[in-house]
């Protein structure tokens, strides 16, 4: 991967010009230039990184996400091979991590302390701990010998070395990868007992056809339930229904190796779904009420609506309240991650969020008097159980592109999630219950108060007044939270990055990389009409050649924001290559979101309108789209629900506001900020 930490040696090329980083003293670092004795210049951390490149970016590495030298090998593999490459992974890691200590990063102390306690003794120096030594712990703590643990450390670094960030890749248990590029090799499903419509699985089969329907039929339906049939009856059952249609049956031998690679924990929920909880659930449901070592060590993230209407900034008429993600650094209470919008919480919503909260953030158009410095990889990000957080999606994003861990706090235990959500109440309090359209917290503190009536802030406004009430007041503020010697979450950060440095970052050049990285993804044929998702064709003539079957998928990005192009897994170069919509045409799906597709195709499907192949062609979705938007325009004045609709549709609705309530008030944004201002010292008074 193409995650950076930057050093102390590290070379940049900062403004056109070689540098070497000659210290770092946050918020500072101090570089000289390479072909000079002169003296050292001081940049800002967040300035070098937005506006400079570390030098083995002009490695093949660090090219457009399109480059044939991106290995992709691990993430296409099938989930019972990820879970032997993260067992691997997980008995070498301490070796890995005493490495990064005995190059003094202190981050690297904590992290071992956290999760590998058991193989020290309690006050034993980790610098003095040989990685000889280690080995002969992790042998005896996992019953795995010396020369395994050595050969898969051995694995782990020659792949590293090809290609740094890509040890995992050395990792992938190599037996039975050799047909999977034949032109033999079919994929049989792995169906939902319940629907069958879901795809749970796929393995890679060198079978005749004609068993493949047998087989996934017999699976669904009476291996993976609650009746827990043996290997046996099944392999009967087969062979029943291969009589039946004068099949010779398959081997029993095939059928019993082909029941051993399906993904185990699957397996375990669907025949038995209380012992799969006791082995699982503590892993994929883990939480930690532990206190944060570092900066970006843990951050919470959750939703909230916002306690006030907003206007829509072209009608003057109120939408409703809007939606606000917010991701917290536990250490310092820094503000990590912000997303506002009209989207209720969604997948989608974790994604943006997480984008902002790991790119270099970029405030300079409300000209703060601070910069938003917080950004980079957490250690851990812990959320809630609501399903936008629990999917697999969200633990993919976190998990495999970030290397971050994932944790969900207990169900029904908010004291698990306090920090952030005394960062929800922190904000009502200084900001949003002093501005025009409030709803306070419950209707009883509103008395008389009418927030429709008194809206007069739009979605930007908003934006706008949380990124400076952020930034100058919250970050800037003594946090009762946080030690008295420390109490002010800049501060704290600051002084947390002097003792262990600053976190893994993601620089400006890889961000368009890694925003196809964090896309949704799935598996889709590719066949002579190209691949289908939801109801949109998509083709390209570079991708013609591995045009097959629908029992043949191949791994896809999508952006949920814009359905008018695809990202495809080239099975020869390793890389994503761009389907573009055919039907409906390109140009009429660019920018158009999924959610304002399916209102078009209901619209569609209401009038009764007759479609081809289950694709509606451009004209019909054009006109659709077009009357969707008439529509809105139409109930926009009587309608607030119609008018939250609007927003999450992307339509730009203009009509004749003349005849809007609008409110008068000329509250200015710099009011405001000073009215928070003096909220906040007098909180601080109390």
């Amino acid at each position: 991967m193409r995650i950076k930490r930057l050093k102390i040696n590290s070379e940049v090329i900062y403004l056109g010009i070689r540098y070497i980083v000659v210290s770092i003293d946050p918020p500072n670092v101090f570089i000289k230039r390479v072909d000079t004795d002169g003296v050292s210049i001081r940049v800002d951390f967040s300035e070098l990184v937005s506006n400079a490149s570390l030098s083995n970016e002009n490695s093949p590495e660090y090219i457009n996400f399109t480059s044939d030298s991106y290995n992709r090998s691990f993430e296409v593999l099938e989930d019972d091979k990820k879970n032997i490459v993260y067992k691997r992974m997980d008995i070498i890691k301490p070796l890995i991590v005493l490495k990064t200590i005995k190059e003094g990063n202190v981050r690297a102390i904590y992290e071992f302390r956290e999760h590998y306690s058991d193989l020290t003794d309690k006050n034993e120096d980790l610098s003095r701990l040989n990685q000889e030594e280690l080995i002969n712990r992790i042998s005896k703590k996992n019953n795995i010998s010396v020369r395994t643990i050595k050969r898969y450390l051995a694995a782990y670094k020659k792949a590293e070395n090809i290609k740094e960030k890509s040890g995992v890749e050395g990792l992938v248990p190599r037996s039975g990868t050799g047909y999977l590029n034949r032109s033999d090799n079919k994929t049989l499903n792995i169906f939902n007992p319940k629907n069958p419509s879901i795809i749970l699985d796929t393995i890679d089969v060198r079978i005749d056809s004609v068993y493949i329907p047998i087989i996934e039929d017999v699976i669904s339906r009476e291996y993976l339930t609650t009746k827990q049939v043996n290997k046996k009856n099944i392999y009967d059952s087969i062979c029943i229904k291969c009589f039946v249609k004068n099949i010779n049956p398959p081997k029993m031998i095939t059928i019993y190796k082909l029941l051993d690679r399906i993904n185990p924990q699957l397996k375990s929920r669907l025949r038995n779904s209380k012992e799969a909880a006791a082995i699982y659930d503590d892993i994929e449901r883990g939480f930690s009420n532990q206190d944060a070592m570092y900066p970006l060590h843990i951050v919470e993230i959750d939703h909230t609506q916002l306690d006030m209407d907003i206007m829509d900034i072209n009608t003057g008429y109120v939408i409703g309240r809007p939606w606000i993600t917010l991701g917290i650094d536990v250490y310092s209470r820094m503000v990590w991650c912000m997303y506002i919008s009209f989207e209720p919480p969604s997948i989608n919503r974790v994604r943006k969020a997480i984008e902002n909260g790991v790119f270099i953030k970029n405030n300079k158009k409300y000209d703060t008097n601070n910069k938003w410095d917080i950004f980079g990889i957490p250690n851990t990000i812990f959320l809630d159980n609501g399903t936008d957080f629990t999917s697999t999606e969200v633990k993919r994003m976190i998990n495999d592109t970030l290397k971050s861990h994932v944790k969900y706090r207990p169900v029904r235990t908010p004291r698990y999630g306090a920090v952030i959500e005394r960062l929800f109440g922190t904000i009502n309090e200084g900001l949003i219950h002093r501005l025009d359209g409030t709803r306070k917290s419950n209707f009883r503190q509103l008395g008389e108060y009418e927030p429709e009536k008194m809206a007069a802030l739009t979605l930007d406004d908003i934006k706008e007044l949380l990124t400076i009430y952020i930034t100058d007041i919250y970050h800037c503020s003594e946090h009762r939270g946080l030690p008295k010697y420390e109490n002010i979450p800049l501060v704290r950060y600051i002084e947390g990055i002097k003792k262990v440095g600053y976190p893994e970052f993601i620089s400006k050049s890889d961000e368009a990389f890694y925003k196809t990285e964090l896309m949704a993804t799935d598996m889709r044929p590719y066949t002579r009409d190209g691949v289908r998702l939801e109801n949109v064709i998509y083709k390209s003539p570079e991708f013609s050649q591995f045009m097959g079957g629908r029992d043949k998928k191949y791994k896809i990005k999508y952006d949920i924001d814009d359905i008018s192009k695809i990202y495809i897994l080239h099975p020869k170069l390793n890389k994503y290559i761009e389907l573009r919509a055919v039907n409906p045409a390109y140009d009429t799906l660019i920018n158009v979101n999924r959610y304002t597709y399916k209102k078009a195709l209901d619209l569609i499907k209401e009038e009764g309108i007759k479609k081809k192949n289950g694709v509606f062609d451009t004209d019909i979705v054009a006109r659709a789209m077009v009357k969707l938007q008439k529509s809105i325009t139409d109930k926009y004045k009587i309608n607030r629900s119609v008018r939250k609709l609007s927003q999450r549709t992307n339509f730009d609705i203009k009509i004749d506001n003349s005849g809007a309530k609008q409110n008068e008030s000329n509250t200015k944004i710099e009011d405001i900020v000073l009215i928070a201002k003096r909220a906040e010292l007098e909180r601080k008074k109390q």
